[in-house]
């Protein structure tokens, strides 16, 4: 029995000692990233037959000791996804809201960047129509074109700014795309390790360790999934799509620019293949993490602040111009545009847009006006004044008034290329003279009249604030002018004193006086004036009936974007068949450069009808929008980041506290083992020393 009793004490030695290294290295682990808790499985050894000197043979009488069964990993694979989700959400708000705190900062918003510099340029406009025909003119002109250089330059800051944005983030996604290949070619690598290790029975804990822990690593870049297969390996794959599938890897390649089904650049990451996938490809399904956030920052955030800002500079330069080319110089020549493309071949952008004026008299601030010519006489009769609520027929203080009867016409006036008819009736619409200026300036025909009581005449004046939807539908792509033409077809202009002007166009050489002021005034209006951005007047080729209908804008026109309110088959007073639409899709064709929208109509519109961006907001209130997304996009980025991070830490310490390695009871495993080893070393000590006993007696017999 003491030679048995010698080598089941062996077995327990043995069995300690593995126990003890197994819990020094837990403690050795404490601080490696992604070690889980190793547990040993002691289980008594299979007992044996009973010995020959006792009276039972029975196998399993007798104990041999102990031994050890295995190593267990102790590891909870069911906090592992939601950790890795977690994780993931957590990388994609933290990188959002590290670019988007940059591009807050980069803008100067809100108060020191363009909203300034709008507001700047505002003031100098306010500051010119104050200071109309004074000796400060000059100096006023030249601050117009001063805060509307810097307005001009800083669109042009906010442009380069957003590119270089987006250019960091396709630098940094390249970076992330690298490490992530790196980091799926050593899972791989694993995968093999462990799969081998597992086929000859091993326990593969160290690289299970390692596995896991490079997918958690991998989790902050791409969202990932993973099946554990019955070989040991893992399948690790993005929204169903193979990363890594036993030792076989799936390398992502670089990011690329693509174009989206809308026409747009379109940020993308496809898998590496041969050809190189085209340019239209959807992509890998990113999920989240950083580089999910990283297209979601190009594709949604940078490129559409980039667009927002393009049609901020066209819808200003749009207004601005039409009533600076409408104005004339303080020299009497027809005023041109005061922005102006750097790049006269491309569209104003934020990034083409420049001020076209240098000379602070060349700057169009006034408009043709009957009341710098003699071709417009007094209304009244003798020094009879003119009662302008009075009935207009058989008035008898007026020098020619329309019959009793009545005069009934229709005054043509020719404006922008737009020869629009005005129907009047001094009977009806146009009984008196404040009928007639209400009925007149309500048709919207880029001219405006009133009535000056000083020297008692009608005034008529270019006004290119005064056009609506369908003048500028029926302008088209005709130049908008400074002159003006009105034609009367029976005799309502000799009756208000405006004979002289009958077919006679009204330019600088009649109806221009240096001193006026329209355009400045005109200007200062259209701030608090409701304008269509981004400028848009295009036509449809094609007919549409009511319902939902996809119709092809003409070539070139492609700055149309879903949600974006439109006004179609503009109408004079806005009747039938104009109506607003919303867009519900852009598609556009690579091939034929063409974009179609996808609308619900209310109306039938015959082919040819206009199309054009719905008047609803000022400049001002469209780019306070922009600035307020921004704001907006950088606050939920930093409440998910708050918050993603503060679940990810719960998670990740619940499952620290099934599987990490915690340090005080590792120390007292360690005694447990150490003590346990003593024991049966102190009685190996005894039975040793009992058979020595033993023989020695033995020998003493003999």
């Amino acid at each position: 029995m003491s030679f048995f009793g010698l080598a089941l004490m062996g077995k327990s030695l043995d069995a300690f000692q593995y126990a003890e290294n197994v819990t020094a290295n837990n403690i050795a682990n404490v601080n490696t990233p992604g070690a889980s808790r190793q547990q040993v499985d002691l289980s008594a050894a299979p007992a044996v037959v009973g010995s020959p000197f006792y009276s039972a043979h029975t196998a399993g009488t007798l104990g041999d000791g102990v031994i050890v069964s295995g190593i267990q990993r102790i590891h909870a694979n069911s906090y592992d996804a939601l950790f890795r989700g977690a994780s993931a959400s957590q990388n994609y708000y933290t990188v959002e809201q590290a670019q988007l705190d940059s591009l807050q900062s980069s803008l100067g918003e809100p108060s020191n960047g363009l909203n300034a510099q709008f507001t700047a340029f505002q003031t100098a406009i306010n500051q010119l129509v104050t200071q109309a025909g004074s000796g400060s003119s000059t100096s006023a002109r030249a601050n117009v074109l001063a805060q509307a250089g810097a307005l001009a330059t800083g669109l042009n800051s906010a442009a380069s700014t957003i590119t270089q944005q987006k250019a960091q983030v396709l630098q940094q996604a390249g970076t992330a795309v690298t490490t992530v290949n790196g980091i799926l070619d050593q899972i791989g690598a694993l995968n093999q390790q462990i799969r081998a290790s597992t086929a000859v029975g091993d326990n593969p804990n160290t690289f299970q360790d390692q596995r896991d822990h490079l997918i958690d690593q991998l989790s902050q870049y791409i969202s990932t999934q993973t099946s554990v297969q019955p070989d040991g390996s893992t399948l690790v794959s993005v929204n169903g799509q193979s990363l890594v599938n036993d030792a076989v890897v799936y390398h992502l390649a670089q990011p690329t620019i693509g174009i989206a089904a809308n026409g747009t650049p379109a940020f993308k990451i496809d898998f590496q293949t041969v050809p190189a996938q085209p340019a239209n490809a959807p992509g890998v399904p990113l999920g989240s993490g950083q580089l999910a956030a990283f297209a979601d920052l190009y594709n949604n955030k940078l490129t559409a602040y980039g667009q927002q800002l393009d049609n901020f500079a066209s819808g200003l330069a749009n207004e601005v111009n039409r009533i600076t080319q409408a104005g004339y110089d303080q020299n009497g020549v027809a005023g041109t545009a005061l922005f102006q493309p750097i790049v006269g071949t491309l569209p104003i952008s934020a990034a083409n847009i420049q001020v076209g004026i240098t000379d602070p008299s060349q700057l169009p601030a006034g408009l043709a006006s009957t009341a710098a010519g003699s071709l417009v006489v007094p209304m009244n009769s003798a020094n009879n004044t003119v009662d302008t609520s009075a009935a207009l027929n058989g008035n008898l203080t007026l020098a020619n008034p329309p019959p009793a009867g009545g005069a009934t016409g229709t005054l043509t006036v020719t404006v922008d290329g737009v020869a629009a008819a005005f129907a009047y009736d001094t009977s009806t619409t146009d009984a008196s003279i404040n009928a007639f200026l209400t009925h007149f300036n309500g048709a919207h025909l880029g001219v405006t009249v009133s009535f000056d009581a000083t020297s008692q005449r009608i005034v008529f004046a270019r006004d290119p604030s005064n056009t609506d939807a369908a003048h500028r539908a029926a302008q088209g792509s005709n130049p908008t002018g400074p002159t003006f033409t009105i034609a009367d077809s029976s005799s309502l202009l000799a009756s208000l004193g405006a004979a002289g002007i009958d077919g006679v166009p009204q330019n600088s050489s009649n109806a221009f006086g240096p001193n006026d002021n329209g355009a400045a005034n005109a200007l200062l209006g259209m701030f608090s004036s409701n304008v269509g951005v981004p400028a848009l007047q295009t036509t449809s080729a094609a007919a549409v009936a009511a319902g939902m209908a996809t119709i092809a804008l003409p070539a070139g026109v492609t700055n149309v974007q879903v949600g974006q309110l439109l006004t179609v088959d503009a109408q004079p007073g806005g009747a039938a068949p104009q109506e607003n639409v919303v867009v519900s899709a852009v598609s556009f064709n690579p091939s034929t450069g063409v974009e179609s929208i996808s609308a619900n109509f209310s109306l039938a519109h015959t082919a040819g009808f206009s199309i054009a961006t719905a008047a609803t907001q000022t400049l001002g209130q469209y780019y306070g929008g922009v600035v307020t997304q921004v704001g907006l996009d950088a606050q939920t980025a930093i409440a998910g980041a708050a918050t993603q991070t503060n679940l990810t830490q719960s998670i990740d310490q619940a499952r620290q506290a099934v599987d990490g390695i915690n340090i005080d009871e590792e120390t007292q495993n360690l005694i447990k083992y150490q003590s346990a080893y003593q024991a049966a070393a102190q009685t190996i000590t005894v039975l040793d020393s009992l058979v020595n006993t033993v023989i020695t007696s033995i020998g003493g017999l003999k």
